[in-house]
């Protein structure tokens, strides 16, 4: 976590990957992995254009993070899904971001559940206009 140590210490906002082939809004976290809402990195990921999608993993899984908490996804996903190819939109401003990521097509794999999925939100930045 050495990375993540770096881009905490250096009042990083937003983490984006596309590792996996699922979409996650991951919490604002430390570099230890625990919440943090005031000085916390927030991660997406989005790895939703094309391969074969991979399930949300939320229980009882260290490869899930580095510093071996097996409740990782658990404790810090705050939406998710590995059942639809999509995109997110991503709004970037002097103080804060938007995320907007919709579904396009659903995995013909997944039988059970809804027809699409959407997560919008906003979040503020830690810039010197947004000190707590």
């Amino acid at each position: 976590m050495a990375f993540w140590q770096l881009l905490y210490e250096n009042g990083a906002d937003l983490v984006l990957n596309g590792h996996d082939h699922l979409y996650a809004r991951y919490r604002p976290f430390d570099p230890s992995g625990n919440y943090d809402p005031k000085k916390g990195i927030r991660e997406f990921i989005g790895g939703t254009g094309g391969e074969t999608l991979d399930a949300v993993v939320t229980t009882n899984s260290t490869t899930a993070d580095p510093t071996g908490n097996p409740n990782f996804n658990k404790e810090n996903i705050e939406a998710s899904t590995g059942q639809f190819w999509g995109v997110m939109g991503l709004t970037l401003d002097k103080n804060g971001y938007a995320w907007d990521f919709e579904s396009a097509l659903k995995d013909p794999a997944q039988t059970a559940g809804s027809a699409s999925y959407s997560d919008k939100g906003v979040g503020t930045c830690h810039g010197p206009v947004n000190r707590w």
